[in-house]
């Protein structure tokens, strides 16, 4: 019996060892379909985009009908298993949207994990279009039932909403580095410098530390070159 005991046990570890990589495996199938659909719909796009859309960009409509349609068809998995691949799928379109929304672009147009290159020029319509994306994504994930898997797109949410705070040339001074941090604890300053070496700012000046466009904020090119002297002269 002891025998017997001792080989049960061991093809259950076996089992559990073989359903663990099969997971990780649809994990990983899962992602790369993220990843081609993502370098397929925005390859070429402009963000610099001159209007506020009033629905989301057709990439982020065709990568939540993707999910959509994966997470549906996931019913033999486990409780555990199907919300990993929730946060999985989820965790990795967001950080490849603050990716190549944030980074600096490279030399040749390449990226750095061989995906999709950074962002080259963005102005402020195209973030508050983004802005509408992440709304959508964040919509999305509440739907699905997961607990907290909203919060997967929390920094991604934090970079487009500072960038369009009409606060943010207050909030970028020294001074005020706390009430930043308390209103924006996700944002990086290093991003938000990259993000202004690629803001397409609106050629008329106006006085005031930017303007508004309804409740988003539009920076001239002047004031674009003077808070990322700021953001640069933290160091960064």
């Amino acid at each position: 019996f002891q025998y017997a005991e001792a080989t049960l046990k061991g093809g259950d570890k076996a089992c559990d060892y073989q359903v663990g990589g099969m997971y990780s495996l649809v994990y990983e199938i899962c992602r790369n379909k993220l990843d081609a659909h993502l370098n397929y719909a925005l390859d070429g796009f402009n963000w610099v985009q001159k209007s506020v859309r009033d629905m989301p960009n057709p990439y982020c409509e065709g990568l939540i009908g993707y999910m959509r349609s994966v997470f549906d068809s996931l019913g033999p998995m486990d409780e555990g298993s199907r919300a990993g691949l929730h946060f999985s799928c989820c965790g990795h379109v967001s950080e490849r949207l603050v990716k190549i929304l944030s980074e600096r672009p490279i030399e040749g147009g390449l990226s750095v994990d061989g995906g999709l290159p950074p962002i080259g020029k963005i102005d402020a319509f195209g973030l508050k279009n983004l802005s509408r994306d992440v709304e959508e994504f964040r919509t999305f994930a509440e739907t699905t039932g997961v607990p907290q898997l909203v919060d997967c797109f929390d920094e991604l949410k934090s970079i487009t909403d500072a960038m369009l705070d009409k606060e943010l040339p207050i909030l970028l001074q020294p001074e005020n580095s706390n009430h930043r941090t308390k209103k924006y604890p996700y944002l990086s300053l290093e991003k938000v410098g990259n993000i202004l070496e690629k803001y397409v700012g609106a050629g008329m000046s106006l006085m005031g530390g930017g303007k508004g466009s309804g409740d988003m904020l539009v920076l001239d090119k002047k004031e674009v070159t003077s808070l990322l002297r700021l953001v640069r002269s933290h160091g960064i």
